[in-house]
């Protein structure tokens, strides 16, 4: 435990310096939320609190939260880079501890980001949360966990993570377009409504429209739990195909 709390103070401070969370937490989203916002502010009415920068405050923190799944593809095998890696091959400390250190301190940060742009769209662009703020931000919360293990475990079961880092951004793209984070899909057919639910977007999408426009709980629990149980298969995964040599 004592090895875990200095891992994970020490990664804290280097996550939130690390300028590519703060572009896919702070920065993008800000600006997907500004411009598809004035964009789209045409074809949404503002009947029960949907305006445009409502719907695209909702999807575009989950595309980023799952963008942030990149970064740490390279989190996970830093060492390596740094040739730092050698102090884990000596060290007594469990691959548990190495995992949630890489896992914790960046999922933390996320949701810090999160926080941030949430607070800066209610203020300046006047979201309506619906009462739900701390529900939304709890499964942002959730979502980001699940993608900080998912970029762990990726980092950790390929060699060449540098290039599989710069391969994963057109799946990601690929989701984030088929759950609904650049415009509702639903009027392109039924072969593309299908092809969604094969996207963890939709579901994190969905349960949040649900939530705060339809006063359904059940789909966002639905959505909070599979998103938490992916996170936690991730983690385990990421703990079996964890090896100290890996970071030489």
């Amino acid at each position: 435990m004592n090895e875990l709390k200095v891992l994970f103070s020490f990664g804290l401070r280097r996550r939130i310096k690390d300028s590519f969370l703060i572009s896919y937490g702070i920065i993008m989203p800000l600006i997907m939320i500004l411009l598809l916002g004035y964009l789209a502010s045409g074809y949404y009415t503002g009947i029960e609190g949907i305006s445009s920068y409502s719907y695209y405050t909702v999807v575009s923190l989950p595309l980023y939260t799952f963008f942030s799944s990149i970064t740490l593809i390279y989190v996970a095998r830093e060492e390596q880079l740094f040739n730092a890696g050698s102090r884990f091959i000596v060290s007594p400390i469990h691959r548990s501890t190495l995992v949630l250190y890489k896992i914790l301190p960046s999922t933390l940060v996320t949701f810090a980001f999160n926080l941030i742009v949430m607070l800066a769209c209610k203020l300046l662009f006047k979201v309506n949360f619906q009462g739900q703020f701390l529900q939304v931000l709890a499964l942002f919360g959730v979502f980001g966990y699940m993608s900080c293990s998912l970029g762990t475990f990726i980092g950790l079961c390929t060699k060449n993570f540098m290039t599989v880092k710069n391969l994963v951004s057109t799946p990601l793209l690929i989701m984030g377009f088929l759950g609904g984070s650049f415009f509702p899909i639903g009027s392109l057919g039924k072969g593309f409504l299908i092809a969604s639910y094969f996207s963890p977007l939709t579901y994190v999408n969905q349960g949040l429209f649900k939530l705060l426009y339809d006063h359904n709980n059940l789909f966002y629990i639905f959505a909070l739990c599979i998103t938490l149980f992916l996170g936690i298969i991730f983690t385990v995964g990421s703990t079996i195909k964890m090896q100290k040599e890996a970071f030489i």
